[in-house]
């Protein structure tokens, strides 16, 4: 299980995964990070902080939680049994449906092992979930000035609503295409948003001005240019190599698409994902009953419903700043000129 596979390194797929999951668990690309910005004094230490809970928070995760949690599994229930809970690219399964399993044989001491494991995974949702839904709150209350009272129970009736929808339809993959669309591709490119508006739009030089500004610990100069160039570069190869993955090599799809006009595009690559690569049948089967297909491009359309919803009410905010600063204009040349 801890053998090095190098071809892993030359798989689009597996970057995409990993750059997904470091952002979500470090709450880049979802707006958290800059929610809690705002609160920051104006000379807090980034650097310090940013490196402490970066590293902390992986060392955590990947040093403890997969020298423990990963090895526990594999010498109870088998190393295809992980793999096959693991095989999506999300821990879910093994934390909910084969990690019982392995309860169920540690005897008395099962019941004290599964309330302190969905204890734990408990406060972790529901921190995370805090975390997440106080940027919501934020731009509520000071683009619309809702209360935060109904601000929360609207957010908490839409997470219900879409977390209820997930249960429903979880059995046609409900769950993967939210963990997917949401968890991994949504963060990568909102993470690219972001690098690009730091470097290029802010300035990188204004942007490193305020990353020292009363920073103890000072990162070498070096990291300006891997901000500004390297890291949107990165993103941008990964993003390009995940969607158009081939499911043969890369020269062979090459020459397939010079010879015949069609890219060989793999099971697990985005365009693959949307174009259903590997999938027999339509919406319905022979007897009617809607099939994971049908699911899926529903789920498709409601995280895109969503998504527009979301877009519309920043744009209404980004007007009705546009349309107050318009109309201050006036009267404060007036009382200038007073």
């Amino acid at each position: 299980m801890w053998e090095p596979q190098a071809s892993g390194l030359f798989n689009p797929s597996t970057w995409l995964a990993a750059a997904g999951q470091i952002f979500f668990t470090l709450s880049v690309g979802m707006g958290s990070i800059h929610c809690y910005a705002a609160y920051l004094r104006e000379r807090d230490d980034i650097a310090l902080n940013a490196t402490t809970a970066g590293t902390v928070n992986e060392f955590v995760e990947v040093i403890l939680g997969g020298s423990i949690l990963i090895p526990i599994a594999t010498a109870y229930l088998g190393l295809a049994a992980v793999q096959a809970a693991t095989a999506g690219g999300s821990g879910f399964g093994l934390g909910f449906l084969t990690l019982p399993t392995l309860f169920n044989q540690w005897g008395w001491f099962g019941p004290i092992a599964g309330a302190m494991w969905f204890g734990l995974l408990f406060f972790a949702g529901i921190t995370s979930s805090l975390a997440m839904g106080q940027p919501v709150l934020a731009f509520l209350q000071d683009e619309f000035k809702v209360k935060r009272e109904k601000a929360a129970l609207g957010f908490g009736l839409a997470t219900l609503l879409l977390g209820g929808l997930v249960v429903v339809l979880y059995p046609g993959g409900t769950f993967d295409e939210f963990d997917f669309w949401t968890g991994t591709f949504s963060l990568i490119v909102f993470a690219l948003a972001e690098v690009l508006i730091f470097g290029w739009i802010f300035g990188i030089d204004r942007g490193w001005a305020e990353l020292n500004k009363g920073a103890d610990l000072r990162l070498p100069s070096f990291y300006k240019y891997v901000i500004k160039y390297v890291t949107p570069l990165f993103i941008l190869v990964v993003l390009f190599g995940a969607m158009v993955k081939p499911s043969i090599g890369w020269s062979e799809a090459a020459s397939q698409l010079m010879s015949t006009g069609s890219w060989p595009f793999a099971v697990d690559s985005v365009l693959g994902k949307l174009l259903h690569v590997g999938e027999t049948g339509g919406y319905f089967d022979a007897s009617g009953k809607i099939t994971p297909m049908f699911v899926k491009d529903l789920t498709r359309v409601i995280l895109l419903t969503v998504f527009a919803m979301i877009a519309a009410l920043v744009w209404r905010a980004f007007r009705g700043r546009n349309i107050e600063a318009s109309t201050q204009r006036p009267d404060e040349q007036e009382g200038g000129a007073s």
